[in-house]
């Protein structure tokens, strides 16, 4: 009996563990559609604040999830974050989502202005005006 529970408890785990991997293969996988490069390519020619900032053209995420995918130290994430956000070119969501890699509550970001207005549009203004 103990051991059925052991089993049960490996299998979730192996499918969190794939549930993630299948995450970040997602933003690889749109990063390089969008760019029309492979992630080794961009790493090749860019630095990697072009590659942050490249990367959140073609994908709306979570700056772990988006750093973790990329093999970007998340403390270069936050400065990379903060630089484009003080310049205008980056937006982080109003709303917190819960992020695709840690499964915490975080904010979504992205550099494609196509996205700002869905971002800082806030959900509890939108349900304010039903009440």
């Amino acid at each position: 009996m103990s051991t059925a529970n052991t089993q049960s408890f490996d299998f979730n785990g192996l499918e969190q563990g794939k549930d993630k991997n299948l995450t970040l293969q997602f933003i690889v996988n749109q990063v390089e559609k969008g760019s029309g490069k492979s992630v080794f390519e961009l790493k090749k020619y860019y630095s990697e604040d072009a590659l942050f900032f490249i990367a959140l053209r073609y994908v709306t995420t979570t700056k772990k999830a988006l750093c973790t995918a990329l093999n970007i130290p998340i403390e270069g994430g936050c400065r990379y974050k903060r630089s484009f956000e003080k310049n205008g070119t980056l937006v982080q969501s109003i709303d917190e989502v819960v992020c695709p890699f840690t499964k915490h509550f975080a904010h979504e970001i992205s550099t494609n202005p196509q996205e700002f207005e869905r971002l800082l549009k806030t959900k509890s203004r939108q349900l304010n005006l039903f009440e």
